[in-house]
């Protein structure tokens, strides 16, 4: 019996580094698909020798180009990746353009789908990683769920209870088993001796295919007055500079655009920060994992457990620099408020055991 685990970018990675880990500890044949959806080193290759696993026994290189293009050709390849391997079930974390064209191959070919952090919900009808999610929950055998709220959301829906297990939040254990390698991790030298700053990411097609939701953004950090440190997505990247604004952002002397880093960096940088600004679901999950106050650049979010604490902030309006900076003052003002209400509000993502969790469930259902 076998297990093909199939992920194309950086978030999926990081989302299945102990689920790899626990499969490796049981003694789970588990191969890895690599779509090539980021086909950038310092997006998708960089983590894996980060966290010494094998390079993919699949990579089909895929690459990025329009939503139907892309996903069409990644079904087209895993559909021939599938025939070769024939697994008995087919893991597919997150919402990408990798996972529903995966999800899609593998249910047509009648492979049972595992669909890892199922359940999740923005209510956004258009926002393509939704339409995602939606219809690979839609097609899975079996959901694991990383919080509570994603079972009621799925139960809503219609999805019978025993396709649907609760297991908590591989990301929320991976930051406490890394606790050590973040601690050591060493930052970019341009920004090593800063202190109070802000994290700033930014790689939604929401916000970057909109040069006035850019500008304003920009405009908000340029106006906080406080030092932003700015990883910047090599998408991110190319539509400021396609809008002629990467040359402005040389001008702003509080913002410091530093090169994508690997997961323990990204971590340390988001643990010495007062607070975090960002457009990721995931960095929403880990700065409230990290204890650090979160201001998101969007109108909803899929992480509600962060927002029913009010430790993570939504700007519903990022083409208005003015909304963006008011949000900013307010968590600057209430930080400390923020940091202790986090710190009371319990364990919304598991207990730490969820990768563990999913390969008992793999394996009582699979095996």
């Amino acid at each position: 019996m076998k297990l093909a685990l199939i992920f194309g970018t950086r978030p999926q990675i990081i989302k299945c580094v102990l689920v790899i880990r626990e499969s490796q500890r049981k003694k789970v044949d588990l191969a890895l698909i690599n779509t090539g959806q980021h086909y950038d080193y310092s997006l998708s290759e960089i983590f894996l020798k980060e966290f010494h696993l094998s390079m993919p026994d699949f990579n089909l290189g895929v690459g990025s180009r329009s939503h139907a293009w892309q996903t069409a050709n990644i079904m087209m390849g895993i559909e021939n990746t599938l025939k070769e391997l024939r697994p008995s079930a087919c893991i597919i974390p997150g919402d990408t353009n990798s996972a529903i064209a995966s999800a899609l191959a593998a249910v047509k070919m009648k492979i049972p789908v595992v669909h890892l952090e199922a359940g999740l919900r923005s209510n956004e009808e258009f926002m393509p990683e939704e339409i995602n999610r939606k219809v690979i929950d839609h097609v899975s055998q079996l959901l694991l769920v990383p919080t509570a709220t994603a079972k009621n959301n799925l139960l809503h829906e219609g999805i019978p209870l025993k396709k649907i297990a609760l297991t908590g939040d591989t990301m929320y254990d991976l930051v406490l088993m890394e606790t050590p390698g973040i601690s050591k991790a060493e930052l970019p030298s341009q920004v090593r001796d800063l202190r109070d700053y802000m994290l700033l990411t930014l790689h939604r097609e929401e916000n970057t295919e909109d040069k006035e939701k850019l500008m304003s953004i920009l405009a908000a950090v340029r106006e906080s007055n406080i030092p932003t440190i700015f990883p910047i997505h090599p998408r991110t990247k190319e539509r400021l500079n396609c809008y002629g604004l990467l040359a402005e952002t040389g001008k702003i002397k509080n913002l410091f655009l530093v090169e994508p880093v690997g997961y323990h960096t990204m971590m340390k940088l988001m643990k010495n920060s007062l607070y975090v600004m960002t457009d990721s679901g995931g960095v929403q999950k880990e700065a409230f994992i990290l204890q650090i106050p979160c201001i998101t650049l969007r109108g909803s979010t899929e992480w509600t457990e962060t927002t029913k604490f009010k430790v993570n902030v939504l700007v519903k309006e990022p083409r208005n620099s003015g909304a963006i900076l008011t949000v900013i003052r307010h968590v600057q003002k209430h930080r400390d408020a923020i940091v202790r209400t986090i710190r009371k509000s319990g364990k919304p993502f598991g207990d730490g055991n969820a990768s563990a969790k999913i390969l008992n469930q793999l394996v009582k259902r699979y095996f």
